[in-house]
Formats: C-alpha cells, structure tokens, sequence
C-alpha cells in the first residue's frame, strides 16, 4: 500500500472514529427529557414509534446502495476537494450549535453535512457524486416529530373532508363533524346519526405513518425504476398525493366494510381497541401505493419511451472472408 493512499485511510478512520464518539458517546441535547442523551439513544427511542420505525432500516439500505455502486465508484479517479473540509469545519459548527440549544436537530444536520464533507474532502466530487443518492437516502433515517404535529392535524381535515366527499358522490350521505365522520341520520328507516359507520379520523389514520414510509419507498422506486433525473424527480413527486388517495381507499374500505358486517367488527372500539381488520387494512395503503407508482412510470415509459436509459449505438462492420 502506498504511503498516500495509507494516509487516506487512516485519515478515514479517524474521520469514522470522530463520528461514532459524536453520535453515541457524546451526551448531545435533553430534548423534552431532564438530562442530555447521545443522538444514537434519541434515534433507537424515536425508531420505535411507527411513524418513525423505518429510520433503522436505512443505515443497511444506505450500505447496499453504496456496495452496489462501488466497482463504478472504483473505477472514477480518487481525488480530493477542499471544500470538503470547509464542510467538515461548518458541520462541526452545526453540531456545537445544536449542543449549544439542546436541540436534535442541529445535531441530525451536522452529522448529514459531516458525512459529505468527508467524502468530499477524501474522494473528491465526482466519487461525491457517484454517492450522492446515497447520502440523500440517509437523510430518510433521523426522525423528525415536529412533521407530526405540524401538518398532522391539516392531514387529518384532509382525509375527512375528501373522503366525504367521495362518499357524498357515491350516493352514500355522511356527516363530517371535526375530524370524525359518520352516516347520516335516516328518520324513514329509523336510524340515527352514525348507526352505519362513525369513523375518527385519529392521528395514526391521518396518512402521517404511511407519508414518511412512503417517501423512502418511493424514492428507491424512482432511483431503480428510472434512469434519467427528471423523471425520477417527478415519479417522486407523485409521492405526497399518492399517500393520501392510498390512506382515502383504507378508510372507503373500513367505512364499506362497517356498513356490510358492522362497525365493531370492521373498525372496533375506538376508546379501547381496534379490529384485527382495522390493522390489517394498513397494508392497503402500501399496495395501492405500489400500484399507483407503478401506473404512473408506466405512464412515463409510454409518453417519453423507456426507462430513460440513453440510446445505445450500433456499429455494423462487414467482414469479408480471404478468397484462398
């Protein structure tokens, strides 16, 4: 091995050594608590709340990203950029920073801006850029919970005022109240308001989980599905409306189902527990997803042809025989 190329690794594992001590040893920010914990403690207590579960799949994800690509990665010449350590210095800064105002958040950015510094400033931009789909995937680990509570609720209107709507359309006569829906009194037959179905439209009902599940999944969707970045861009875009038809067809399924076997049955008690079918029904939202995202490349490869690969050229040469 080459003194310089032994200099780059141990430069690198120093680089690695500095990492792990900032986000597992280092007692980082309080948050809501009454004592400082490191970021890693905040990442395996945050990743346990479901809207958040699929933040301990991405380091793995992220390393099968970067060994897919790693013979194209070998093959561009390793270089270095000082920027690289120009970001290194501001991540830092980032990072004291949010120490500083006891505040995850600063930390999560940091850590983000340490890493491409360090590609940066070791590899150099065209290795940077070779990777960089990688590190954006990254992003998709650190949890953020002021999503929730921020356009929780907007989400939660949203549901219910569509779904209504839909509902209304289709001949069935629903009441919105808050974020509850429910049937429409029937004085003719004798029933009362939400004698068919009464729906709560809760927070774990509002799209939020499956939102932030479905932007990972839809962004690995786009990467392998296409080939060209504007198309990728915009399959990827289609993630936000397609997560709200795919949670509006969860609740159209429970509300059918509790107007045909009964409300205890398909939903179950609100105030104690739900339905095994309740639950089960999430998995609509993932498949009608699916199923949308796939709709819309398919559409994409139709309008603009393929997958976006370049057109490959085909050289013909006559080869003509020696006449013996």
């Amino acid at each position: 091995m080459s003194p310089l190329r032994a200099s780059t690794w141990l430069v690198l594992a120093l680089l690695v050594a500095s990492g792990l001590l900032l986000v597992a040893v280092q007692p980082y920010a309080a948050g809501y608590g009454h004592f400082r914990r490191t970021i890693l403690a905040e990442l395996l207590m945050q990743w346990k709340d479901p809207s958040w579960q699929h933040g301990a799949l991405l380091p793995f994800i992220v390393g099968f990203l970067l060994w897919r690509r790693r013979s194209e990665v070998a093959q561009i010449p390793a270089s270095s950029s000082p920027w690289g350590l120009v970001l290194i210095v501001f991540a830092l800064f980032l990072y004291f920073a949010g120490f500083r105002a006891n505040n995850f958040y600063c930390g999560y950015l940091g850590v983000m801006t340490l890493v491409a510094g360090a590609s940066l400033w070791l590899d150099g931009g065209q290795r940077s850029r070779a990777r960089s789909f990688a590190w954006l995937m990254l992003g998709f680990m650190w949890p953020l919970p002021f999503l929730e509570e921020s356009i929780g609720y907007q989400m939660r209107l949203l549901m219910v005022k569509s779904t209504g709507l839909v509902l209304n359309a289709l001949g069935v006569d629903s009441l919105v109240s808050g974020t509850a829906l429910q049937s429409m009194p029937d004085l003719a037959l004798g029933r009362k308001a939400g004698d068919l179905f009464s729906v709560g439209i809760a927070a774990p009902c509002s799209g939020m989980r499956s939102l932030f599940a479905l932007l990972v999944v839809g962004a690995l969707f786009s990467y392998f599905r296409q080939r060209v970045l504007w198309r990728r861009l915009a399959l990827f875009s289609l993630i936000l409306p397609i997560a709200i038809v795919a949670n509006m067809m969860r609740i159209l399924v429970l509300i059918f189902t509790a107007m045909v076997v009964g409300q205890q049955w398909a939903i179950g008690d609100a105030e104690k527990e739900v339905s095994a079918f309740h639950e089960f029904t999430g998995i609509v939202v993932f498949l009608v997803a699916l199923l949308l995202l796939q709709l819309a490349s398919w559409l994409l490869d139709r309008l603009f042809g393929g997958q976006g690969f370049k057109p490959s050229r085909t050289v013909s040469r006559q080869v003509v025989a020696p006449v013996l």
